[in-house]
C-alpha cells in the first residue's frame, strides 16, 4: 500500500548515509568483563529505544521540513543520526551484538520466522476482531514480506555455511519509499497497541540489519551485506512507514511532535539512563555505567535542542 502525503525517505536519505558511515567508523568501546545479565538486558532494551527514536525522529523531521520549520527539522535529523550511529552502535558494541555473519543470519531468520508464523497473523486476527480491515490487511501484507525475508536469509545462510553448495545469495527485495500521512490514529484499542509494537520491531530490525550488514561487509561478504541492507530499508521505509500512518505516529503540528520528543528524551536523561548506570555500578560494570551516563547526557542535550526549536516558529 502507498500513501501520498509525505515520505519518510525524504528525511532519511541524508541521515541514513551519515548513520551508515557513523556505524562503520565507530570505535569499539571495550566491554566490562563479565557483563552482568542486568547490564546486558538494560543495554538491549536501550537499543530498542534508540532504534525507535531514530525512525520516529526521521519522520518528525520530514513533517517539520514540510511545515517550514527548518530548525525543528534539523534538530530531529541530528538527534536521529546520534541515536543510531552513536548510541545504538555503542550499546551494541558493549554487549558484543552481532559479528559472525552466519550467526547474524540465524538471528534474522528466527526473528522473521516468528513474525511470519506468529506475531503478524495474531495481529491480523485481532484487527479483524476489532473490525479494522485496513490494519488486518497491512499486518497480513507485512507478514508475507517477512516470509520472503526469512527465505532469502535461509538461502544466504546456506551459501555462507556451505560454500560449495549450489546457489548464490539472493538479491534483496526493494520497494519504493512509502509516504506517511500525518494525523490521528486510524486504529484503536488492542490493534493500536499492536501497531505500535510492530513499529518498534520494524525500527529495531532496520538498525540491527544495518549493523549486521556492516559486519558482513567488513568480513568480506558483500552479497550478504547487500541483502541485509536492502531488507533493512524495506523494514524502515515501507513497513515502519505504513504502520506509522495507521498508528498516527506523526502529528501535523510540529510543536506536538517536539513535545513528544522532549518527553521521551527527558525520561531517558532523568530516569532511564541514570537508573541503568546505577545498576551497572552495583553489578561491577563501571565502563557500562559510564556509557549509560554519557548517553543520558546526550539525551539531555537533545531535549534542550527540541525545547529551543519549540519556541522558534
Amino acid at each position: 500500500m502507498r500513501y501520498t502525503h509525505w515520505s519518510l525517505k525524504a528525511a532519511a536519505a541524508a541521515a541514513l548515509s551519515v548513520a551508515i558511515v557513523g556505524c562503520e567508523s565507530q570505535t569499539p568501546r571495550p566491554a566490562d568483563s563479565p557483563l552482568a545479565d542486568s547490564t546486558r538486558a538494560n543495554a538491549l532494551s536501550a537499543m530498542h529505544g534508540e532504534a525507535l527514536a531514530h525512525a520516529k525522529y526521521l519522520a518528525y523531521a520530514t513533517a517539520a521540513q514540510q511545515s517550514g520549520r527548518a530548525q525543528a527539522a534539523q534538530a530531529f535529523t541530528s538527534a536521529a543520526q546520534t541515536e543510531l550511529s552513536d548510541h545504538f552502535a555503542a550499546e551494541a558494541d558493549l554487549i558484543g551484538f552481532g559479528g559472525d555473519t552466519a550467526d547474524s543470519l540465524r538471528d534474522a531468520i528466527s526473528g522473521e520466522t516468528g513474525e511470519t508464523d506468529t506475531m503478524y497473523p495474531e495481529f491480523a486476527k485481532q484487527a479483524a476482531a476489532d473490525n479494522d480491515p485496513a490494519a488486518a490487511a497491512l499486518f497480513t501484507e507485512i507478514g508475507a514480506d517477512e516470509a520472503t525475508h526469512a527465505k532469502d536469509f535461509t538461502t544466504a545462510l546456506t551459501t555462507v555455511t556451505n560454500p560449495g553448495a549450489a546457489g548464490a545469495v539472493p538479491g534483496g527485495a526493494t520497494a519504493a519509499p512509502v509516504a506517511i500521512t500525518a494525523g490521528p490514529p486510524r486504529s484503536s484499542g488492542t490493534t493500536l497497541a499492536n501497531l505500535r509494537t510492530a513499529m518498534q520491531g520494524e525500527a529495531f530490525a532496520y538498525a540491527k540489519y544495518m549493523r549486521y550488514a556492516d559486519q558482513a561487509r567488513r568480513g568480506g561478504n558483500a552479497p550478504v551485506a547487500q541483502l541485509l541492507t536492502d531488507t533493512a530499508n524495506v523494514e524502515l521505509n515501507e513497513h515502519f512507514a505504513e504502520l506509522a500512518t495507521l498508528a498516527g505516529l506523526v502529528s501535523p503540528d510540529t510543536n506536538a511532535n517536539l513535545t513528544d520528543a522532549i518527553t521521551g528524551e527527558q525520561h531517558e536523561a532523568d530516569v532511564m539512563y541514570p537508573d541503568y548506570a546505577g545498576q551497572a555500578d552495583q553489578a561491577g560494570n563501571p565502563q557500562a555505567a559510564s556509557l549509560f551516563r554519557e548517553i543520558g547526557s546526550d539525551e539531555q542535550a537533545h531535549q534542550q535542542a527540541f525545547e529551543t526549536a519549540r519556541t522558534t516558529a
